[in-house]
C-alpha cells in the first residue's frame, strides 16, 4: 500500500476530516488533498507530525514493504525509475551492438580463412572447401551465425520495448 492510500485509510479509521487533519498538522486542507491525490508528498520533516496526529509509527504510515514487495516511490521515484530503465536499455543496446559487430567480423574472418584453405578447381571454376580440413572453421561459422541471430533478436526486442 502506498503513502496516499495509507493516509486516507488511517484518516478514515480515526474519523478525521481532511480539514481536521490539516488543522492538527498546521497545514492547509488543500495540502492534505494533494497528498491524498498523490499530487504531492509531505516533506521528511512533516512525517513525525503526521504520525503523531494519526497515532501511528512511521513504518505504519509509510507502509514498510513486506519481504519481496517494492515500495512505491511516488512521482519522483517513478521518473527516476523510468530514467534508470532508459539508461539500462541504452547500455544494453551499446553492448549488444558491440557484440554484434565483433561476431560479424569474426564470422567474416572465419569464412575468409575457410575459403583460403580451400582448393580452386580450375576445371569447374569454383572453390572447393575440403570438409575434413575445415571442419573447425565450419563449426565456428555455424556457432557465430547462431550467436549473431540471437544478438539481433535481443537487439530488436530492446528497440521495440524502447517505444
Amino acid at each position: 500500500m502506498n503513502f496516499r492510500d495509507k493516509l486516507i485509510q488511517l484518516r478514515d479509521e480515526r474519523k478525521l476530516s481532511q480539514q481536521e487533519l490539516a488543522d492538527r498538522l498546521g497545514v492547509s486542507r488543500q495540502t492534505v488533498v494533494r497528498w491524498e491525490a498523490g499530487k504531492s508528498a509531505p516533506s521528511v520533516n512533516q512525517i513525525p507530525d503526521i504520525c503523531a496526529a494519526l497515532g501511528v509509527t512511521a513504518d505504519e504510515l509509510l507502509g514498510a514493504p513486506e519481504r519481496g514487495e517494492k515500495r512505491d516511490a511516488g512521482a519522483d521515484g517513478m521518473a527516476d525509475e523510468k530514467e534508470r530503465a532508459k539508461r539500462v536499455r541504452l547500455i544494453s543496446l551499446v553492448i549488444l551492438g558491440v557484440l554484434l559487430v565483433a561476431a560479424v567480423v569474426g564470422l567474416i574472418v572465419t569464412i575468409c580463412y575457410a575459403v583460403k584453405d580451400g582448393a580452386y578447381d580450375t576445371s569447374a571454376t569454383v572453390w572447393v572447401v575440403s570438409i575434413p580440413q575445415n571442419t573447425p572453421m565450419i563449426i565456428l561459422s555455424v556457432v557465430l551465425t547462431v550467436f549473431i541471430v540471437l544478438l539481433a533478436v535481443f537487439f530488436i526486442r530492446i528497440i521495440r520495448k524502447w517505444k
